[in-house]
């Protein structure tokens, strides 16, 4: 591996606005879902449905777990959890490269869109992770854990109901994430869902959650693209340019057929 910084190599311009609007409409689509779970999840949890709706309860409710920590508490704790994360992520990464089916699975996602991601301008960047972190963390810690945990409380123990909460959560996390489907990234998404499960129910604080992945997740593209200027070899290959839209035109291309 050498030292000498590399220039980043560059993406198709169509390339770097579709990554960017795919993202925005995706995690759009999960604000749009986390509202409406939310709504179920106050609903649920109070029975008063017309509070929870026109009463703007589910606001409030997310309100109420945005403040729960005072400031300096959320960014310390945000940024202990996202510093774990990214340890295991490295760990993880570094374990796979040992074993040949790993190194493929490694080099086949840099390959693809994970390996278009990091080399987006730096501010879309932080636009965008914050955005994720806080579309995601709605749904599937405030909201999904919220509902399980409200539903089965009535007829489980709190523990029980609690763990169940955690573990769909998790799994809805991972299944929502369909670029990791290998053994690796599977450990990697439910290790990742299952932590940021835990500090969520350990603080009941969605900016926690939220802040958590939103570092967690530039932190891993920033490391990346330091990776990418440093390893001639990074890509094992080309560097993808076009990896989304190959897929979106593959994708129109079997519909048409």
């Amino acid at each position: 591996m050498s030292s000498t910084r590399l220039p980043l190599p560059p993406l198709d311009p169509e390339e770097r606005w579709a990554l960017c609007i795919n993202l925005l409409m995706t995690q759009g689509l999960m604000l749009a879902v986390g509202i409406i779970a939310s709504i179920m999840l106050v609903g649920f949890a109070s029975g008063d449905w017309l509070d929870a709706t026109i009463g703007l309860g589910w606001l409030r409710a997310i309100a109420r777990s945005l403040t729960t920590l005072p400031a300096f508490p959320t960014v310390a704790i945000a940024c202990v959890a996202a510093a774990i994360f990214c340890v295991v992520a490295w760990t993880s990464e570094r374990r796979a490269l040992r074993t040949e089916s790993g190194r493929a699975s490694v080099f086949n996602s840099r390959r693809g869109v994970n390996g278009e991601l990091p080399r987006l301008p730096l501010p879309a960047l932080v636009v965008l992770t914050a955005i994720i972190g806080i579309a995601e963390e709605l749904v599937f810690r405030f909201a999904l854990i919220g509902i399980v945990v409200a539903v089965l409380t009535t007829a489980l123990p709190s523990v029980l109901a609690v763990f169940i909460g955690l573990f769909v959560s998790s799994v809805a996390f991972w299944f929502a994430h369909v670029r990791y489907r290998d053994l690796a990234t599977t450990v990697l998404t439910l290790v990742l869902g299952f932590g940021l499960g835990v500090l969520f129910l350990a603080t009941n604080s969605l900016a926690v959650t939220a802040l958590a992945h939103a570092l967690y997740d530039l932190t891993v593209l920033v490391i990346e693209r330091i990776q990418i200027r440093r390893d001639p070899d990074y890509f094992d290959g080309p560097a993808p340019t076009r990896a989304l839209l190959d897929q979106l035109e593959a994708e129109d291309a079997r519909t048409a057929a």
